[in-house]
C-alpha cells in the first residue's frame, strides 16, 4: 500500500485521476492496437508490408519526439502537446475503421499504414513531456508501488477490452474492425478528456529568454552532458540492440500464428487476455522488488523471459500452445517494462529531463522501425522461424550488455531475486 499520508490530498487526486485516465488509453488501445496486423493481414497485407507497419510508425512517430521535447520546455503548459497528441491518437482509430474502404483493393493497406503513421506520430507528440509530468507527480520513493498498481488497474481494463475484442471479431469482416476501432475512439477522447483535469503540480516549461545560447550551441552543450551521464549512454547502446531485437520479430508472431499454424485471428485475441491476465497476477511483485531490489535487478530477470520468448513460437506444436507463451510473456514483460520505465526517470536528470526522454526515444524509434522493416522482407527470403532465432540471439546482446554497463546497485543473491528483499549492504541505482 501507498503512504498516503505523505502525500498532500491535491496530489492523492491527481495520482488517482492518473490511474483513471490511463484506464481508459489503455482500454482504447488493447481494443484495437493488438488487432491492427490482423485487420492489414484481412486487406490482403503480405509480411513485408507488416513489416511496413511497424516500421513507419515508429520512425515518423520518434524522430519528432526532439522538437516536441524542446516544444515542450518552452511551452506555458506541458499538458498542451499529450493533450492535442492524445485526442488525434485516439480519434484516428475511428478514420482507419472507415477510410480505406473508400479506395480500391490494391490501396487500402497502403492508407493504413499512412493512418497508423499519423497515430502513432501524434501518440509520440506528448510523450516527453507526459514523462516529465510523471516524474513531478510521483515521488520516487513509492514510483514502484505506485506504478505496479496503476499497471494492475491498467491491464485489468485491458483484459476487460480484449474480452469484448473476442466477441467483436467474431463478427463479419468488416464489421468486427468497425466496431472496434469506433468503441475505441469513443474509450481514448474520454481518456484525453480526464487527462485535462489531473491537478498537475509542476505544469510550466522554461521560455526562452533574449540572449540564451543558439541552437547548435545548447546541441553541443547537451552532447556533453549526456555524455558525463555513462549510465545514461550505456542503457541507449543496450537499448538500441534490446529493441530491434525485440521488434525484428515482433510484428510477425499474428502473421506465423494465422498464416503458417492455421490458426484464427479471433484466438488472437485470448492470447491476449491471457497475456494482461498474467501481468495483473504478477505486477504487485515486480513493484515490490522494483522499490527494494532495484529497477535493473526486475530488468535483468524478467529479460531472461524476454529472450527466449521467440524461442517458444519456434518450437510451438499446436494452435493452443501460445496460450503458455502468453503466460511467460505476461509475467516477463510485466516486469520489465514496469522497471524500464522507472530507470529511465531514474537516470535522466530533473534538469531538461523531457529533452532526454525524447533523445531516448528517437534513438529506439530508429531501432525499432529497421527492425520490423528487416523482419519482414528478411522472412520473405529465408521464412519466419529463422527470423525467431535471430531475434532471441539480438534480445540475449542487447541484455547482456545492459547487465554490464548500467550502473547496477547492490548485489543480490537468488533468494533477493525471488523475494524481492535486500541482501547485505546496498548501494542506490545512479
Amino acid at each position: 500500500m501507498l503512504h498516503k499520508q505523505k502525500l498532500s490530498k491535491e496530489t492523492q487526486q491527481a495520482m488517482k485521476l492518473n490511474t483513471v485516465e490511463g484506464a481508459f488509453a489503455v482500454a482504447a488501445d488493447n481494443l484495437a492496437a493488438p488487432y491492427l496486423s490482423l485487420f492489414a493481414l484481412a486487406l490482403g497485407a503480405t509480411p513485408s508490408q507488416i513489416g511496413m507497419l511497424s516500421a513507419f510508425p515508429n520512425f515518423l512517430g520518434n524522430i519528432l519526439q526532439i522538437p516536441a521535447s524542446i516544444l515542450s520546455e518552452r511551452s506555458k503548459d506541458k499538458r498542451i502537446l499529450p493533450t492535442v497528441g492524445g485526442f488525434f491518437n485516439r480519434a484516428s482509430w475511428l478514420v482507419l475503421a472507415l477510410l480505406p474502404f473508400l479506395f480500391s483493393p490494391q490501396h487500402r493497406v497502403a492508407v493504413v499504414i499512412i493512418l497508423a503513421s499519423f497515430r502513432i506520430v501524434m501518440a509520440n507528440l506528448g510523450v516527453p513531456a507526459w514523462t516529465s509530468l510523471q516524474a513531478d507527480l510521483v515521488p520516487r520513493s513509492i514510483r514502484g508501488q505506485y506504478y505496479a498498481n496503476r499497471n494492475m488497474v491498467l491491464n485489468m481494463c485491458a483484459l476487460g477490452a480484449t474480452v469484448l475484442a473476442t466477441f467483436l471479431l467474431r463478427l463479419d469482416f468488416p464489421t468486427s474492425y468497425i466496431l472496434i476501432f469506433s468503441i475505441a475512439t469513443l474509450l481514448g477522447v474520454i481518456s484525453t478528456y480526464i487527462f485535462i483535469r489531473i491537478p498537475f503540480a509542476n505544469t510550466q516549461g522554461k521560455p526562452g529568454v533574449k540572449g540564451e545560447e543558439s541552437l547548435a550551441q545548447r546541441i553541443k552543450l547537451f552532447a556533453q552532458r549526456v555524455g558525463e551521464h555513462k549510465d545514461f549512454r550505456a542503457y541507449l547502446i543496450s537499448s538500441l540492440i534490446w529493441n530491434f531485437g525485440v521488434t525484428v520479430a515482433g510484428s510477425l508472431f499474428p502473421v506465423y500464428f494465422v498464416d503458417i499454424m492455421g490458426g484464427q485471428a479471433g484466438s488472437w485475441a485470448i492470447f491476449t487476455g491471457i497475456n494482461l491476465a498474467a501481468q495483473v497476477i504478477i505486477q504487485r511483485y515486480w513493484g515490490r522488488m522494483a522499490d527494494t531490489a532495484g529497477q535493473k535487478k526486475v530488468m535483468a530477470l524478467s529479460g531472461l523471459g524476454v529472450v527466449f520468448l521467440p524461442m517458444l513460437w519456434w518450437i510451438a506444436p499446436n494452435t493452443w500452445f501460445p496460450i503458455l507463451i502468453y503466460v511467460v510473456n505476461g509475467i516477463a514483460w510485466g516486469g520489465y517494462n514496469l522497471a524500464s520505465f522507472n530507470l529511465i526517470l531514474e537516470i535522466t536528470p530533473d534538469d531538461n529531463r523531457s529533452l532526454y526522454v525524447a533523445v531516448y526515444n528517437t534513438l529506439m524509434g530508429v531501432a525499432t522501425s529497421l527492425g520490423p522493416l528487416v523482419g519482414g522482407f528478411a522472412a520473405e527470403i529465408i521464412g519466419l522461424r529463422p527470423i525467431f532465432l535471430i531475434s532471441s540471439v539480438l534480445r540475449g546482446l542487447g541484455l547482456a550488455i545492459f547487465i554490464a554497463t548500467v550502473g547496477g546497485g547492490q548485489k543480490m543473491q537468488l533468494q533477493g531475486l525471488l523475494t524481492g528483499k535486500r541482501m547485505g549492504k546496498t548501494t542506490r541505482d545512479s
